[in-house]
């Protein structure tokens, strides 16, 4: 990616431990809009995803800041907890990078996209805020089977744009078959045979297509929100 204008900054949160991010403007001088980045405990941003996504972004004039945030399976201590307790600890953390980078300059709109256990601190704490009422988000591969999850996602009144795979092992038919049938406002993108990586087993024209697939939706969902 050329042409753009990284800037780097970093945060203390609980147990004096630090998350840093890049934040990327598309310009010299800041947009009106900006997205948060947040990836998953072992997807990081040079994988197809959100590498393409923020190719996206960046083509529509929006800012960027990529959290890189460790909660993979190296860290022992998040991975033992309870579900509840990790969602409370991720979303206090990510609240912090959003609040610092908010703080420096104020945005028109604020995006979030989130990929698994990165769509948590989206659902679970930042979309709750009253000050993101008027925020979209992009749900890729979320953790639809966690019950504190799902139950938070069914409450949110934003526009949203949620990807998941059918052979994905969070992927839930209930909780898809009750967005379906009460959450207008939450736009449903769902590969069939896919799996949590968003791809189809070893075929590659079939995982290609399934990422054709999921950034033009993307790119729509994008336009509605910033016209």
């Amino acid at each position: 990616m050329s042409m753009v204008y990284p800037k780097i900054g970093s945060v203390i949160v609980g147990n004096d431990s630090e998350i840093s991010y890049m934040l990327i403007q598309a310009n010299q001088v800041p947009s009106r809009s900006l997205c948060f980045f947040f990836p998953g405990a072992s997807y990081s941003f040079d994988k197809p995803y959100l590498y393409y996504s923020t190719m996206l972004f960046l083509s529509r004039q929006i800012d960027l800041v990529h959290v890189h945030a460790a909660y993979g399976q190296e860290n022992t201590d998040f991975c033992n907890e309870s579900f509840t307790k990790r969602s409370t600890r991720i979303s206090i953390d990510m609240q912090a990078v959003v609040a610092q980078v908010l703080d420096k300059h104020e945005y028109d709109h604020v995006f979030f996209l989130g990929k698994s256990l990165g769509t948590v601190p989206i659902t679970c704490g930042l979309l709750k805020e009253p000050r993101f009422a008027r925020s979209s988000a992009i749900l890729l591969t979320p953790l639809l089977t966690e019950y504190v999850f799902h139950t938070d996602l069914l409450t949110l009144s934003q526009p949203v744009f949620l990807v998941s795979g059918t052979a994905d092992h969070y992927f839930s038919q209930g909780v898809v078959d009750q967005i379906a049938a009460s959450k207008p406002n939450i736009q449903l993108h769902l590969p069939q045979n896919a799996k949590h990586s968003l791809d189809i087993g070893f075929n590659v024209d079939d995982s290609l297509q399934v990422l054709q697939s999921v950034m033009d939706e993307l790119a729509r969902f994008l336009d509605k929100q910033i016209d």
